[in-house]
Parts: C-alpha cells; structure tokens; sequence
C-alpha cells in the first residue's frame, strides 16, 4: 500500500513538474513573440488592449460605435506639442457639442516606463474631461504604435534622462472599427471639429 502512494506521489509530482516547465516555456515564447494583435485589414489602426487610466483595462472593441481619435505622445512632452494637441482635441469636443458623445479622444503614452495610470489621469485632467488616457505594458505599446503608424523612437538626454518622440498626426477610426483619415497633430480645434462633421456626415 505505501509503495503504491509513493508511486502515485512520484508520479503526480513528475506531472506537475511537466506542467511547471511547459507553462515557464510556453510564457517566454510569448515573452519573445510579443502581443498577438489584428489590425482587421486596415491600412492603419486595429486592435488593442491597454490600460485606462480611470477605468483598469480596455480593448479597442470597448470603442466601437464611436469615432476614436487616437493620438501617441507621453506626460513629460512639450506643452507646445503633446498639451497644444491635446488642448486642441478636447477643444473639438467643446465645439462639437452633443456630438462629441459620439467621438473617443485617445491619448495613449509611449512612454510606459514614467507614465502610470495616476500620473496620466493628473495630466489629462489639465485638458477637461473629455480625454481618454492609456497605457499598457511596453511591448503592447510598441505593438500598437507600429499598427497606427506613430513613432516609438526614444532620444537619449543627460543624467540619465530622455525623450520620446510624439505622433506626427491623430489617427481617426469609423465607429466600425476602420480606417477613416487623418489629421495633423498641429491642427485646431475647428479643423479638428470640421474634419470630424465631414466625415460624419457621410455616414
């Protein structure tokens, strides 16, 4: 009897060994492979799944039915680039009016190593209440920059420090999940607005 419960011992622990080493192999090889992401047949934009900084995790999908403007660019940015684009966005949305319930502002950070969750969520307050920030993980984001198009290119500084290199324009995706334009991250809020009535209106 005590040989039998030892053999069923050795034989459970030799399974859960297996199992420890498949899990740890099968982690590492997604570790190297990165995020599985789809950009649906789009020329730019797709899927995601990141962090809010007001409400924990979110996917792309939780966005549909909506316009989403999605700008990349980071907290520790010139207020003359990131704060002028971000100013200009949540200005759209002013001027928009009952429609804006119909757009998402994104604002998601390439720079996942500085910007938590509380960090951006006190950075984004400065721009209204209208602005969605995200973040994730550093290979999600990279990952997702390189779906949109967006920079992900980091400047060494001094004393450690450095700079991350913002997005160059907004992306705009339809309420189905695609493709629909773009516009400069140096645009106003009215261009901004108009661009977005324009393609609304085909809709």
């Amino acid at each position: 009897m005590q040989d039998r419960d030892r053999r069923r011992l050795i034989i459970g622990g030799v399974i859960a060994l297996a199992a420890v080493v498949g899990g740890y192999g099968t982690f590492r090889i997604m570790d190297r492979m990165g995020p599985i992401l789809s950009t649906y047949g789009n020329e730019i934009g797709g899927s995601f799944r990141l962090i809010s900084a007001a409400d924990g995790e979110v996917a792309d999908t939780d966005f549909l039915g909506r316009w989403m403007l999605v700008y990349f660019g980071y907290t520790h940015c010139p207020d003359t680039q990131c704060g002028a684009t971000l100013h200009a966005m949540a200005g759209a949305m002013d001027l928009m009016g009952a429609q804006a319930r119909l757009v998402a502002p994104l604002f998601i950070s390439v720079d996942p190593m500085r910007d938590t969750a509380e960090l951006l969520r006190a950075y984004t307050l400065r721009f209204g209440p209208h602005i969605i920030a995200l973040t994730g993980a550093p290979n999600m984001i990279k990952a997702v920059t390189a779906e949109y198009h967006a920079p992900y290119v980091r400047h060494p500084g001094t004393n450690g420090d450095y700079a991350m290199e913002p997005s160059p324009r907004i992306v705009i995706m339809s309420p189905e999940g695609r493709y629909a334009g773009t516009v400069e991250a140096t645009a106003t809020a009215g261009q901004i607005a108009d661009r977005l009535r324009s393609l609304m209106a085909t809709q």
